[in-house]
């Protein structure tokens, strides 16, 4: 733990100075000292006052310097006195101390470290000790949202995720295309918030920085160590949804439904369920005007009357459509087993056109 680390630098200074001094995590929580202990309410009242990282800031004849990686308050140092003098000195030991972090970053930079438990590189036995280590609450409600550029850009939208979840929340950069948020929730949360939570990001990014995105929802998690679930299932709502929904820019594990199931399978195995399903002609034959027929009936439960008042056409033109597609697949999309059959191969269909694009 850096406590460890700092605590010489501590005993250096204190021969130097002569004063009691310490670091505390951004809980108020003391890890390292030397001297005479602070007490736990003016601890506690430091940090909750914010203390501007790199400027003193004095309480109850103790300076405080708060100090951290990627301009977050971390830890803060103390000294006890006022005056200017030990300000100066606060000011120099939280510099030292800063750069003994930044020195200590891969073992001790929680950012690193969460992009590593995310990538799976850090044993499952070994997550929450070491959560716990670097002052992670290991038990909080989280979610993890991928935020996907769909190619690369000048501007990453890394630092307005920052902006937008400064509190309690993580935001890592994983490659040019892919930046990862890791949102804290509460624990009253709804789908409805996670949902809300999306498209203030897309809103905010597509405003800022003229970037079209996708962002890519995981599944709630209720403990640090299934965040890396959460970050894999966001990957493969991505990957999925932008094939069978590729209309939308917020893609979630829980609504790929059948998607799912199909993309799993070999394309082969699809091939040939086409084939046998449509014996008579290919599903490519469908012109553009009798697919969005076929959507649109499919919106509306197979109802013959609202589906004809939404396209704006006649009940006897959509059944004349109907059975024009019944001749050309041998499919009646009225009844319920054949529109299963055929809502099945429309998404097998955008698989295969899917992956013949990938080669």
């Amino acid at each position: 733990m850096l406590g460890q680390i700092f605590q010489p630098v501590l005993e250096q200074m204190k021969t130097v100075c002569g004063k009691s001094m310490g670091v505390m995590n951004n809980a108020g929580t003391v890890i390292a000292n030397v001297g005479s202990p602070i007490h736990e309410d003016i601890a506690y009242d430091a940090v909750t006052n914010h203390v501007s990282n790199g400027r003193p800031y004095v309480l109850s004849d103790y300076t405080f310097v708060s100090f951290g990686m990627r301009n977050m308050a971390d830890y803060v140092a103390y000294i006890q006195g006022a005056d200017a003098d030990t300000q100066k000195q606060c000011a120099l030991l939280a510099i030292s101390l800063s750069n003994l972090q930044i020195h200590c970053g891969d073992k001790y930079d929680k950012t690193n470290y969460l992009k590593n438990v995310l990538l799976g590189n850090v044993l499952p036995g070994d997550i929450f000790l070491h959560s716990e280590e670097l002052q992670i609450n290991t038990e909080s409600p989280r979610i993890v949202y991928i935020v996907q550029l769909q190619e690369p850009a000048e501007v990453s939208p890394q630092h307005i995720l920052q902006n937008m979840f400064p509190d309690q929340d993580f935001v890592i950069g994983i490659d040019n295309l892919n930046v990862v948020l890791i949102k804290s929730l509460p624990n009253n949360y709804t789908q409805d918030m996670l949902i809300k939570i999306a498209k203030s990001i897309v809103e905010t990014v597509n405003s800022e920085l003229m970037l079209q995105i996708y962002v890519g929802m995981g599944t709630p998690t209720d403990s640090i160590n299934d965040i890396a679930r959460s970050y894999s299932e966001a990957q493969i709502a991505l990957e999925i949804g932008r094939v069978f929904e590729g209309d939308k820019y917020i893609l979630s594990y829980d609504t790929l439904g059948i998607g799912r199931l199909i993309y799993q399978l070999p394309s082969k195995l699809c091939e040939l369920f086409l084939d046998e399903i449509f014996k008579k002609e290919s599903i490519n034959v469908l012109d553009d005007e009798t697919i969005q027929t076929i959507y649109k009936f499919f919106e509306n439960n197979l109802n013959v009357s609202e589906t004809s008042r939404q396209l704006f056409v006649h009940r006897n033109t959509l059944v004349y459509r109907l059975d024009k597609i019944e001749r050309l697949t041998g499919l009646d999309l009225r009844k319920f087993d054949d529109a299963v059959i055929f809502k099945v191969a429309i998404l097998v269909n955008k698989y295969l056109h899917a992956n013949s694009a990938k080669f």
